[in-house]
C-alpha cells in the first residue's frame, strides 16, 4: 500500500504531465483560431442564425465532404478554447441515437471574426490576420537565440529580419496595409467601450490632436461623440497617404518625434506600447510641446494596458502579459503603474491618474 507521501508525489507528476501537454500545444489554439477565422467559420454559423451544425458549416463555407471528420476536430479545439459553444442536438429519431449531432454557437470571441454580409461592426478579422501572419509568429522561434545574443541586436525584429518594425511597414506595402486595417478594428472596437463608460475625459475639449493615429478610426469616433472638438491625426507620411479622406478629422504627415501639431489634448492609444521606456519620454516632453499652455482642459490622454491594475482575472492578466511579451518583439513594453508613472513624472508632468479600467486596457489621463 502507498503512503501519503507517494500519492503526493504521484498527483504531482499527474499535474505536471497534464500541464506540460497543455502548454507545449498552447500554440495550437491560435492556430485553430486563425485556421477558422481564414475559413469564415464564425460567419457560417451567423448566416444559419447563429447556430450550426457541422454539415451546416461544410454547406456555408465551401469545404469539402472528404474534411468534414477533421473539421469535427477543429471545432472540438475551437470548442474547449472557448471560441465556440457547443450542445449536443437531440435525436430526431432511434436511428439517429448515436450520432446526434452537435450544434455550434457563437461565443464573445467568435461574435468579433463574423466577416462578410453581416459582419459585425466590430469585426476583428483584420486583426487576427495582421497578427498571426506565419512570418510574424515565426519570429518567435528565435526567442531563445535572441536572449542568448550579446552582440547588441536592438530587438528581435531586428536580429530576424534586419530593420526596425517601421522600416519593415515603409518597405512592405501588403503589411503595411495588414497593420493599418487591423488598427482600425482594434480602435473600432476599443472607442466604443472608452466613449461609452468613459466619454467624459473628453469633455471641454475644443481640439484634439491623434498622435500615431493611423486611418483616424479613433478621431472620427471622438468626432461623432463630440461635435465640437476639431480632430487631427498625426502619422507617418505612408501611413497617411493610405488614409481616407473625412469632413471632420485633418491628417497631417509627420514624425511624432520631431513636431506635434498644438491642441487642448494629445491622444495617443496603443501608441507608447511600440516604444521603449527612453523613447516613451522623449514623446511626452513632445506631447507636452504641443499641449495649449492658456487650455484649461490641456492634457494626455492615452488608451493603454496598464498590467495588474485593479481588480482582476486569469484571463486579463494572460492577455496582457502575452501582449507584452509580443510587443517586446519591436522593443516595446506593456508597463505597470508604477512604470507609467516613473515615464510620465521623467518626461516632465506633475500629475496622472488612470480613469477607467476595461478590460485590457486603461483610460490614463496626464495633466501638464
Amino acid at each position: 500500500m502507498s503512503s501519503s507521501r507517494d500519492e503526493i508525489k504521484t498527483t504531482s507528476l499527474i499535474q505536471g504531465h497534464v500541464e506540460l501537454f497543455r502548454l507545449m500545444f498552447s500554440h495550437l489554439k491560435s492556430q485553430a483560431l486563425r485556421c477558422a477565422g481564414n475559413l469564415g467559420i464564425p460567419g457560417a454559423i451567423h448566416r444559419r442564425g447563429g447556430a450550426a451544425t457541422i454539415s451546416d458549416i461544410i454547406t456555408e463555407t465551401g469545404l469539402p465532404q472528404s474534411k468534414l471528420q477533421h473539421l469535427r476536430r477543429l471545432m472540438r479545439v475551437l470548442a474547449v478554447s472557448g471560441v465556440v459553444a457547443a450542445s449536443n442536438q437531440p435525436p430526431s429519431s432511434a436511428a439517429e441515437s448515436c450520432t446526434g449531432d452537435t450544434i455550434y454557437t457563437l461565443t464573445p470571441v467568435s461574435s468579433l471574426l463574423v466577416g462578410g454580409e453581416g459582419a459585425s461592426p466590430f469585426d476583428m478579422s483584420a486583426l487576427l490576420r495582421a497578427l498571426m501572419r506565419p512570418t510574424t509568429t515565426a519570429m518567435f522561434f528565435h526567442l531563445e537565440e535572441w536572449f542568448r545574443d550579446d552582440t547588441g541586436a536592438e530587438s528581435l525584429v531586428h536580429m530576424v529580419h534586419g530593420s526596425s518594425p517601421w522600416t519593415l511597414t515603409k518597405n512592405d506595402t501588403t503589411l503595411n496595409t495588414a497593420l493599418n486595417d487591423a488598427c482600425v478594428a482594434d480602435t473600432n472596437l476599443v472607442m466604443q467601450v472608452v466613449l461609452t463608460e468613459a466619454g467624459d475625459v473628453f469633455r471641454g475639449i475644443g481640439s484634439l490632436v491623434d498622435v500615431g493615429g493611423g486611418h483616424g478610426a479613433a478621431a472620427i469616433a471622438i468626432s461623432r461623440a463630440f461635435p465640437q472638438v476639431k480632430c487631427t491625426v498625426l502619422d507617418l507620411p505612408h501611413v497617411i497617404s493610405q488614409a481616407p479622406e473625412h469632413s471632420t478629422v485633418q491628417f497631417v504627415a509627420g514624425d511624432m518625434f520631431d513636431f506635434i501639431p498644438p491642441a487642448d489634448a494629445i491622444f495617443l492609444k496603443g501608441v507608447m506600447d511600440s516604444f521603449s521606456d527612453e523613447d516613451c519620454v522623449k514623446l511626452l516632453r513632445q506631447c507636452k510641446k504641443a499641449i495649449h499652455r492658456d487650455s484649461a482642459g490641456g492634457k494626455i490622454i492615452i488608451i493603454n494596458s496598464v498590467i495588474g491594475f485593479g481588480p482582476q482575472d486569469d484571463v486579463v492578466r494572460e492577455a496582457q502579459v502575452l501582449f507584452d511579451l509580443y510587443m517586446m518583439c519591436g522593443n516595446g513594453a506593456e508597463q505597470e503603474e508604477h512604470e507609467w508613472k516613473r515615464i510620465i513624472l521623467e518626461a516632465g508632468f506633475s500629475e496622472f491618474k488612470v480613469v477607467a479600467t476595461l478590460g485590457l486596457v486603461s483610460v490614463i489621463e496626464v495633466l501638464p
